[in-house]
């Protein structure tokens, strides 16, 4: 940040009566402290970042709700769900924005995998899922395709489902190069996976997936799995009607 835009967040901090301090263009403990009380109120994560969504938010007035993450990430959800899992959910409902704009997170999503991209158009289930890994402190495989997990063997291969497990899927055909990425959420009643994913429908969705689909299943490295075993997933409520749009 240059030292013209701090002085510009530390003006607009100061006129929501966050800062008391100098206009100065310094980002010290009292404009950090600021920055996290002013994401607090409006539900952002509470760190002194400033990044796309809460420059909106500070400078223009658009909180996007979807993105406000409600503590999720500073909290131990009840059911024990590992990290990943509960940040991925922290995002269930976010979209692509239509027409020229471009949703801010997914955007944020690209630069914390090393991906270049500046739009979502652009297929995002690897994006989204690398992305909340990464938010985790786990190195994902910073890549844009959802095989490379399956190509690069990341992680611990599993031999069957668990909560929080990375599954990967493929789309078009079995043994072709384009598929899909997502989180194992639980099963539904009708035999299928439920899956925490992006660029499901154009959103961060849980969908039922058919596990004919299924290419592999992968756990984050130090980190250890749950019960392995589609019956030892928990019910997901579901319309058993499964995804088939994922690009």
């Amino acid at each position: 940040m240059t030292k013209t835009e701090a002085k510009r967040v530390q003006t607009a901090l100061k006129a929501k009566g966050f800062y008391s301090g100098q206009v100065d263009g310094s980002i010290g403990p009292l404009t950090e402290q600021a920055i996290i009380n002013f994401k607090k109120s409006i539900g952002y994560r509470a760190r002194a970042y400033i990044g796309p969504l809460t420059k909106a938010a500070l400078f223009d007035g658009r909180i996007d709700q979807v993105s406000a993450r409600r503590d999720l990430v500073d909290a131990i959800f009840a059911s024990g769900e590992p990290a990943w899992v509960q940040v991925g959910r922290s995002y269930l409902g976010l979209k692509e924005y239509k027409g020229n704009r471009h949703n801010p997170k997914i955007l944020e999503w690209w630069q914390l995998i090393r991906m270049p991209f500046t739009d979502d158009e652009t297929a995002w289930c690897a994006g989204y899922v690398g992305g909340v890994l990464e938010e985790c402190g786990i190195r994902s495989t910073r890549s844009a395709a959802a095989k490379s997990y399956f190509w690069n063997r990341w992680g611990q291969v599993l031999s069957g489902p668990c909560v929080g497990a990375i599954v990967v899927f493929w789309r078009k055909t079995p043994d072709g190069k384009y598929g899909h990425v997502g989180i194992v959420v639980g099963r539904d009643r009708y035999g299928n996976l439920m899956v925490l994913g992006g660029n499901q429908g154009d959103a961060v969705s849980i969908k039922p997936f058919s596990v004919d689909r299924v290419v592999s299943y992968h756990f984050p490295d130090g980190h250890k799995p749950g019960l392995i075993g589609f019956n030892n997933l928990p019910i997901v409520d579901s319309d058993g009607i499964v995804s088939t749009n994922e690009a």
